[in-house]
């Protein structure tokens, strides 16, 4: 969500919901309160010329920077405001090594091809242990825990698919294991579940501080990043790209786009493949230690497979956070945390009442097959999108593999194929769809769960 400034166009959502200013949600978040502040960086000033350039300071951005600087190739970022401003400071701080419910490998082999196929699921599988590598490696303060990821699943019904999705990920060398209905209860302490996906390579951190750690990492290894330096237009000066900003002007013989939703229209194809969807996340304060004993006592990760799913976690300092849609926008700042939080309390009688500390705002960018992609825009331009709901692991491995595809690295193929963009028609009505939709995906959730209760 970019601040507001003279150019910030809010969403059909924000404007109905009259979401707070973007920048007061952002520093409103539990995450802008814990995490280390961000390595001094300048703003663009005169003009300067590299290699690549990339716009946008997310996940995806940086670590393209990054792994482009450990290549040698000169490199510079360009961000708006702040790293991690966007939905990477924003989101609920899972590490998760998988694509959404659904997007399993012989799905994937399916809609990009048997080498894409392979190569995407490789990628995203592995995603997680490069995002806690470099931590390691970068020595990044980001209260980082690899845990593991678990993927709940709320009815018996679901068994099957449990076990199919489980072998299909092991046949790709991948640890990940089936838990039986006891495990998944021990393991979340919620007596709703009948079995868990379980991925020990997965895991949680604060998000704000990781990416604010990638932006260091970048910087220290030899990439330029200049922040509060909004790109205005981008164009072609014979063959190289011209990028205008307020205090100068880059000029590069690449560009990358890492925009996520908030690219202010420099490719308006590329920015409208996405539906930018305003999500609503929750922290209590710091709760009793001995509730961990049974609410997720290994410190995992979990979101279950429902179509309106739960997700929550511990924090450092022993709070749960948790989060998700809403289906109205009206009030919807104080009714997200009611709301999220009553879910919570269902699913975990042995909570107490518990109340909100920290609220915060969220837009998560998502094509419509929640698929990442590479899209070209003119002669080597492109713009890439990699969140989907599943951004950390995903967009950090997204990007070394574009660093080194760009870097001309011979064995960092691309895992996803160069395409051109296929703008969805008005992005912000599709947006409002998705949470107009909600009370139906209730509806089934609460049948399907009916139906387990009856059969014990």
């Amino acid at each position: 969500m970019p601040i507001a400034h003279e150019g910030y166009r809010p969403n059909l959502w924000e404007r109905l919901a009259k979401a707070p200013h973007p920048s007061l949600s952002f520093q409103a978040s539990l995450w802008h309160a814990m995490a280390p502040a961000a390595p001094p960086m300048s703003s663009l000033s005169g003009d300067i010329e590299t290699d690549v350039a990339v716009v946008g300071g997310g996940y995806l951005g940086f670590s393209t920077a990054l792994h482009l600087a450990e290549a040698g190739v000169e490199t510079v970022l360009l961000e708006a405001d702040e790293p991690g401003f966007g939905a990477s400071g924003r989101n609920t701080g899972f590490v998760v090594p998988n694509l959404i419910t659904g997007l399993d490998p012989a799905v994937m082999r399916q809609n990009l091809g048997a080498t894409h196929g392979q190569l995407i699921c490789e990628t995203v599988g592995s995603g997680a242990e490069l995002v806690f590598n470099i931590i390691r490696d970068h020595k990044i303060d980001c209260q980082a825990r690899q845990n593991g990821w678990i993927q709940p699943i709320h009815t018996p019904e679901k068994q099957p698919w449990l076990a199919d999705r489980v072998a299909q990920w092991q046949a790709l060398g991948r640890p990940v294991e089936a838990l039986s209905r006891d495990q998944a209860v021990a393991e979340t302490g919620s007596e709703v579940y009948h079995g868990a996906f379980f991925d020990p390579t997965g895991g949680h951190l604060n998000p704000l501080a990781y990416c604010r750690g990638l932006a260091a990492a970048a910087i220290k290894t030899g990439a330029k990043v200049f922040c509060r330096s909004r790109a205005r237009t981008i164009s072609r000066r014979g063959d190289r790209w011209q990028i205008n900003c307020d205090g100068g002007t880059l000029i590069a013989k690449r560009l990358l786009l890492t925009t996520n939703t908030t690219g202010d229209k420099l490719e308006a194809k590329a920015e409208g493949t996405q539906i930018p969807i305003t999500l609503f996340q929750v922290a209590t304060p710091p709760l009793d230690p001995e509730l961990r004993k049974t609410i997720l006592p290994n410190d995992r990760a979990s979101a279950d497979i429902r179509k309106e799913l739960v997700a929550f976690r511990w924090t450092v300092d022993n709070r749960l956070v948790t989060g998700g849609l809403l289906a109205s926008p009206f009030g919807a700042t104080a009714r997200g945390a009611s709301y999220h939080l009553q879910r919570l309390q269902q699913m975990l009688p042995q909570l107490p009442a518990v109340t909100a500390e920290y609220i915060w705002q969220g837009r998560l960018g998502a094509a419509t097959d929640f698929m990442p992609r590479l899209m070209q825009f003119g002669d080597n331009g492109w713009s890439a999108i990699a969140c989907n709901g599943r951004g950390m692991a995903m967009t950090t491995a997204l990007g070394r593999r574009l660093a080194g595809w760009l870097a001309g690295t011979a064995n960092m193929p691309l895992p996803v194929p160069v395409t051109k963009a296929d703008p969805v028609a008005v992005p912000s009505l599709a947006s409002l769809a998705f949470s107009v939709w909600l009370p139906w995906n209730r509806r089934i959730d609460r049948a399907e769960l009916k139906r387990a209760k009856k059969s014990g």
